[in-house]
């Protein structure tokens, strides 16, 4: 019989796809990003699938991802980040950048981020003087474009020109080459700033001015160049990746701009982060560790403007776990050794053949248990009460059985934080008010004299003069931090809440549930070392995590002893991709049955269908007999 096509169905999916990647400094972003530029026929870092023996259905399904990639992964279209800000410094002027390089504002903001490398570029100066007359002929292709009027095709036309053309990529390679002459760290901390100001005052050397109407710039010109390319002449689709996106907020105006948009982000344990960035940049790896330190953490007070990696980690869609095929077979090696019923160790490669194959075809193949149990602590952790950082959990017995999942909050029948009023406790304290629901705070915060004095310094005025601002937001506040302020510091003891891993353990007990020894503990976050005790204490067999603790927790407490827990760098789909790429357009036996044109019935339909015929030709030769005879008479 003949099928019918069903390529349509998943045109949409097919012809427009945005993907940003995200990561640490060293994880693997670059090269991730470089792949999806060069598409499946340069694919040599994916496998092919006869390699895999077909002995766990972790192999099974790769096979049949291998097979549909090959035929259908069409390579993407790169935007570097890099580029988007040439287009800036085009924008300002050659004379503008070159004096800003040698200003004092630059020099201070190096100096705040204590590196070794001081802001001193003499010599890429005078080399950049070599490139000034491209500077100004692309300076002028750039100007020419009216932004305002962008939806005119001779716009879009010219952006995708100059931004995608031979001559704009080669300038802003060698101009970056050029700032990274003597010094990688010194072009890369330069561009950061440059950012970090674009994002801030709008513009690429100005500190002084802080309004959150520009923190999207440079988003809004990576958005101008998307729709450039896909509006340009002779299209036929749109497949961007953006190396590499490292605001949140720039994460937040894509998401809520495309439905296809995925963010990936590349992971690799510390110790091999660590290795990679001291390859490759030798003497300036402290420097270079700085940078990335600055980029993870948490910006101090006002300052949503920087980088803030931990954040947009938390907001991935899909986690790669940046190993080489060589590092996951030594695992799988190692592993058969020691087996704990887990899913084989896919390589970078393999992991993002997955994850674009299913772009393209959702639920073609099924998730890994390693998705299904992790997806669960991702929506355990939007229960939590914490305004810091939500977290979640999910403990399982050895075969990924869900036995608890667990999230950071407030034991039960305390008031979580983020459900508290501040203004209720200021009037407590201030006027001796009873009014507010007073039941939410603790003795030790109605009581102790330098708390409630830290308390009112910190929230008096500032709620005073931005009640405008606040729009009618609920004020809360974080116990710890206050308390840290003026006691001994960084102290986890004095958190409100219990970890997330610590909850998911105790509701076992708490419920009366079976033991999990040799079980599998899954966590948004990594166990801190009070929850990784608990965790070897309770004979936890593997430890999924998404982002490393801070602290000393792997090597000081899951190395050790005798019997260590394996720890595994978690990577697959979670949150809204998880639904986006499982859920199938239609069940695959329908979709099969339509391209291959087959009606297979059964046998008691078919023998149906034999009697209804039988019937209707009984009928029809009763009425020919009873023509007959009345005909003879």
């Amino acid at each position: 019989m003949e099928g019918t096509d069903l390529t349509i169905l998943y045109n949409l999916r097919e012809d427009f796809t945005i993907i940003a990647i995200t990561g640490r400094i060293g994880s693997g972003c670059g090269i991730i990003a470089k792949q999806l530029e060069k598409g499946f026929n340069d694919g040599e870092n994916f496998p092919d699938s006869a390699k895999f023996p077909p002995d766990h259905n972790s192999y099974r399904k790769y096979r049949i991802i291998y097979n549909y990639a090959k035929q259908n992964f069409t390579p993407f279209k790169r935007i570097s980040y890099k580029d988007i800000l040439t287009l800036f410094i085009l924008k300002h002027g050659f004379d503008e950048f070159i004096k800003y390089l040698s200003s004092v504002s630059l020099t201070q903001s190096f100096q705040k981020s204590k590196l070794q490398a001081v802001a001193e570029f003499t010599q890429e100066i005078a080399q950049l003087n070599s490139l000034k007359d491209e500077f100004e002929i692309l300076r002028n292709k750039y100007l020419n474009i009216d932004f305002k009027n962008l939806k005119q095709k001779k716009n879009q036309i010219a952006l995708n020109e100059l931004f995608f053309g031979d001559t704009f990529n080669k300038f802003s390679s060698d101009f970056h080459k050029v700032l990274r002459t003597r010094s990688r760290v010194k072009g890369i901390k330069t561009l950061q700033i440059i950012s970090n100001n674009l994002r801030k005052s709008g513009h690429p050397y100005n500190i002084n001015i802080t309004d959150p109407n520009n923190i999207f710039i440079i988003a809004r010109l990576i958005n101008d160049v998307i729709k450039a390319y896909k509006n340009r002449s002779g299209k036929t689709s749109t497949k961007i990746v953006i190396d590499s996106l490292r605001n949140p907020l720039e994460i937040m105006f894509f998401k809520q701009r495309f439905a296809a948009f995925y963010l990936f982000v590349v992971s690799q344990e510390d110790p091999k982060r660590k290795k990679t960035l001291i390859d490759r940049y030798g003497k300036e790896f402290d420097d270079i560790w700085i940078i990335a330190e600055e980029e993870y953490k948490r910006p101090g007070g006002n300052e949503f403007y920087k980088p803030f990696v931990r954040e947009c980690i938390e907001k991935a869609d899909i986690h790669i776990s940046f190993k080489t095929e060589e590092e996951a077979q030594y695992l799988n090696r190692e592993q058969k050794k020691n087996p704990d019923n887990t899913s084989p160790y896919y390589s970078w490669g393999m992991q993002l053949l997955k994850y674009i194959t299913l772009i393209n075809h959702p639920g073609l193949v099924t998730p890994s248990p390693e998705e299904r149990c992790m997806q669960l602590a991702i929506t355990a952790k939007y229960n939590s009460g914490c305004i810091s950082r939500q977290v979640g959990a999910a403990v399982t017995d050895e075969y990924y059985s869900i036995k608890s999942i667990g999230w950071n909050n407030t034991p039960e029948g305390q008031v979580p934080c983020n459900l508290r009023s501040a203004e209720d406790l200021m009037n407590h304290i201030e006027n001796k008010s009873g009014d507010g629901d007073l039941a939410a705070f603790t003795p030790f915060e109605k009581n102790d004299k330098q708390f409630r004095e830290t308390f009112v310094d910190a929230f008096r005025l500032p709620v005073i003069q931005n009640r405008d601002k606040l729009n009618g937001r609920n004020v809360c506040f974080c116990f710890k931090t206050l308390i840290n302020s003026f006691s001994e510091g960084k102290n986890q003891v004095h958190t409100r809440s219990l970890h997330a891993e610590e909850s998911a353990f105790l509701q076992i007990t708490k419920y009366g549930g079976t033991g999990v020894k040799n079980g599998k503990l899954f966590t948004t976050a990594s166990p801190c070392e009070l929850c990784s005790k608990k965790a070897y204490q309770l004979g936890i067999r593997v430890i999924y995590y998404i982002d490393p603790y801070p602290g000393i927790s792997d090597e000081q407490i899951l190395q050790a002893g005798t019997n260590p827990p394996v720890v595994r760098l978690f990577n697959g789909a979670i949150g809204n991709a998880y639904n986006w790429l499982y859920d199938p357009l239609m069940n695959y036996k329908d979709e099969q049955s339509i391209i291959l044109g087959q009606n297979i019935q059964d046998l008691a339909s078919r023998q149906k269908i034999v009697i209804s015929q039988q019937k209707e030709r009984i009928t029809e030769l009763e009425g020919q007999l009873q023509d007959f005879i009345a005909n003879k008479q």
